[in-house]
């Protein structure tokens, strides 16, 4: 192979000939310009793995005139000083190919959820999150180009449309899937690592008065199909949304006049026992058992809640609230009615509550008997509120 002093003048004089010549520059032993029979020049670096005898391998910088004799003498200097470092740029440089093309973050994203979301309880809507947000963004990208900017441009994006909520839970959805990439060896450091949460969320205080529960409720029953007992169920159980509409003939034991929750479908990992008063059992008998659903006509869980719960406020005239503040509404009515916090805790099923620290370690009683005589006291007053509207109604007209 000719040696040659590669200057830009020589490399613009330098013939095509009939096969592949390489030269090497006399200056830089080991850096090269390559020179194909169609007249492509292409810049290329050839070193040993190791020492005499060794492997040789060929790294390739970049065509000429896309990438000029200075820069490529830079490329040079920085691949044999990775060589010297002991590492292999050419391998690196292959590897980082195929990653590009193997890793985007769409496929990465979807391995991801099926591997780990998808035993989660809330697996739906942590998967449509992050395909809405994460792969529309990035999803044609190679998981290793997303750097910690495109993070905070990313949520930043979803803060600044108004929905600080949805940009919290975001950003703590794609901080666990990069850290799910760094334990399967995909990365070696998380690029959401360091990010803080684009904004404070508002603390939820919202509490629906006697009045409004009233309101909501009696427009729960004009209703068609099962969201409206759904909203009555929530209101006497203070149980959650899913819990609710998932719920199957299974889990209810009509004769002990309690709800079995299966660990599988509660947020805690721990089956749940819920009792139930008169208007839960009369509800329940009121639905008919078209499916293993309790709360569905079509044999599938209800999802339609958005719309759903428009209608409801049109027909209540109460707004500005969502369905877990029923939740809140029901532990804080239990209260009122003398109720312990710590009783209240359990009918929630909360994970932490009143009883916490080393306690909550050494406290195993359920209160099972102080939590049927609650829920009896709430059916009874909710039944209450009922009764009067009704027989003021009645009064009216």
């Amino acid at each position: 192979m000719p040696r040659i002093k590669l200057t830009k003048s020589a490399i613009d004089a330098l013939p095509t000939k009939t096969s592949e010549v390489v030269y090497w520059d006399s200056g830089c032993p080991g850096f090269g310009l390559k020179v194909t029979p169609k007249g492509r020049k292409v810049f290329l670096v050839l070193y040993r793995t190791g020492g005499a005898g060794s492997k040789l391998r060929k790294y390739t910088i970049g065509p000429y005139g896309k990438v000029t004799l200075h820069h490529a003498r830079i490329a040079a200097q920085k691949v044999f000083t990775a060589k010297l470092e002991g590492r292999d740029p050419a391998r690196e440089k292959r590897e980082a190919r195929i990653r590009e093309v193997t890793d985007r973050v769409a496929d990465v994203l979807e391995a991801y959820i099926a591997q780990h979301v998808s035993g989660n309880r809330s697996a739906a809507e942590i998967s449509r999150l992050l395909r809405r947000e994460v792969t529309s963004a990035w999803g044609h990208r190679s998981v290793h180009d997303i750097s910690k900017r495109d993070v905070v441009e990313l949520v930043s994006a979803i803060d600044q449309r108004g929905a600080p909520a949805a940009a919290n839970k975001t950003l703590k959805s794609v901080k666990t899937f990069f850290v799910w990439c760094v334990g399967r060896a995909i990365l070696d450091k998380s690029p959401a690592d360091g990010v803080p949460l684009p904004g404070r969320e508002q603390a939820r205080d919202r509490i629906l008065s006697d009045v409004e529960l009233t309101k909501v409720l009696r427009a729960a029953r004009t209703m068609s199909g099962p969201y409206g007992a759904i909203i009555e169920f929530l209101a006497l159980t203070g149980q959650r949304r899913e819990e609710v509409a998932q719920a199957t003939w299974d889990e209810f034991d009509f004769n002990q006049r309690t709800w079995t929750l299966p660990q599988e479908r509660t947020k805690n990992s721990k089956s749940h026992v819920v009792h139930l008063g008169a208007a839960s059992i009369a509800l329940l008998e009121r639905m008919p058992n078209m499916s293993a659903y309790v709360f569905s006509l079509t044999g599938k869980p209800f999802r339609r809640f958005s719309a759903a719960k428009r209608k409801l406020d049109a027909l209540s005239g109460v707004t500005g609230w969502r369905l877990h503040d029923l939740r809140r509404t029901c532990v804080s009515g239990m209260a009122r009615l003398g109720v312990a916090p710590h009783v209240a805790d359990k009918i929630l099923n909360h994970q932490s509550g009143t009883i916490s620290g080393v306690a909550a370690v050494y406290q195993r009683h359920d209160f099972s008997a102080e939590r049927k005589d609650a829920i009896m006291h709430w059916d009874e007053h909710i039944g209450h509120l009922m009764a009067v509207t009704t027989e003021v109604v009645r009064r009216v007209a």
